[in-house]
């Protein structure tokens, strides 16, 4: 591979309204042609491209002769996911990207990004319409801003209407499982403390044992809890915090959150004891929340790394005879080997959400997080 060597997120590209014809929020192929003309023009006429693009774009360009025989000859990949197959063949060949993306959603599991933000470029174009390539502007990202942007991108890919009133219902209705040999229904003795599936025909039913769900009325303000391992940063499972609702989290525990309930055992898990951490969240006002947690006199204990602003400060154990407090973006540790944060979803019905660059649903209509940030729910098996 040449040192210029690049691949671009054909898609992305396409649709840019900052491309000429600019302002036009409709995918064009000249704007490629621009693109890799204006990459040709800084690093020489030998640069290797590799073109890349999500297979629903045939279906949207002005003329899509050209990508279909660009595909056929082996030039141009298509794949539903463009992200997926991009970031791995950068990573592995040394390649530079050209896209507008920033992969937030993809920072956990391509750590390198942020190392290498000189291998990520946009473009912009002057008042000539001379299209220029410059710097994309990679910048670290916290935890909580990955899950977010990971969280409305999956919600998109399900395919649910969001702007459905019945997800919504379900999502901020209390629920409880009156299955007596159900797992859920011992966790969660007064209410399911994980969220519902939705049925066939658009019930909430338990996520284990299937059964129709009582409701007990609307929930209090939500935020959602990330489990994770601490060395990997590979998610283990989620879960829904109420405010002013304790919750119990342990491995193997009936009482509350069951680290295990998935039914896989993870090595990192095993550190943990079966009442480890009591934990609520206060509403402090409408936009400011707070966690406070106790350690249940866990065998490994449980540590806070609070975020200082660009980073972690130095880890601090948390007691077992008071609460600890903690703001949105510090972190705990349980047993050394499991990570716990708030998500970066806010249940707040106001907030804005700016759609992202480079996709069908980047049409210039802002989204809010009361129809975009809900949490994707799953849909049971028909039958």
């Amino acid at each position: 591979m040449g040192a210029w060597d690049v691949v671009i997120d054909v898609s992305n590209v396409c649709w840019s309204p900052h491309l000429p014809p600019l302002g036009r929020r409709r995918p064009y192929w000249n704007r490629l042609r621009l693109i890799m003309a204006a990459w040709r023009e800084e690093h020489g006429d030998d640069v290797r491209f590799h073109l890349v693009a999500d297979e629903s774009l045939a279906r949207s360009l002005d003329d899509p002769a050209e990508l279909e025989a660009l595909k056929a000859s082996g030039v141009l990949f298509t794949t539903p996911v463009a992200d997926a197959v991009i970031l791995p063949q950068a990573r592995v060949h040394g390649l530079h990207v050209i896209t507008r993306d920033h992969y937030v959603d993809h920072r956990t599991e391509h750590p390198w990004i942020e190392l290498n933000p000189e291998r990520f470029h946009g473009w912009d174009t002057d008042e000539d319409g001379h299209v220029r390539i410059v710097p994309l502007g990679i910048t670290p990202r916290s935890a909580q801003e990955v899950s977010m942007v990971r969280e409305i991108k999956d919600l998109k890919r399900t395919k649910l209407d969001h702007k459905n009133p019945l997800h919504r219902q379900i999502l901020h209705t209390r629920w409880k499982c009156g299955n007596a040999s159900c797992v859920q229904a011992a966790h969660g003795k007064d209410h399911l403390l994980v969220w519902p599936l939705v049925s066939a025909g658009g019930k909430a039913i338990c996520p284990s044992c299937l059964d129709p769900l009582i409701e007990l009325g609307p929930r209090a303000e939500l935020r959602e809890v990330v489990v994770a391992e601490y060395e990997t940063q590979v998610e283990i499972i989620r879960f829904p915090l109420e405010a002013h609702v304790p919750v119990i989290v342990g491995r193997g525990t009936i009482k509350g959150i069951d680290l295990t309930m998935n039914g896989t055992d993870r090595p990192a898990v095993r550190q943990v004891s079966r009442l480890h951490l009591l934990m609520r969240i206060e509403e402090v006002s409408d936009v400011n929340w707070r966690l406070a947690v106790i350690d249940l006199n866990s065998t490994n204990g449980t540590i806070v790394e609070r975020w200082a602003g660009t980073s972690f400060l130095p880890s601090r154990p948390v007691p077992s005879d008071r609460e600890t407090v903690l703001s949105a973006r510090d972190r705990l540790v349980l047993g050394g080997t499991v990570l716990l944060r708030l998500s970066g979803k806010r249940f707040v019905k106001d907030a804005i959400i700016p759609a992202q660059e480079g996709s069908p649903e980047a049409d210039g209509t802002e989204q809010t997080a009361a129809t975009v940030a809900q949490p994707a729910v799953p849909r049971a098996p028909e039958g």
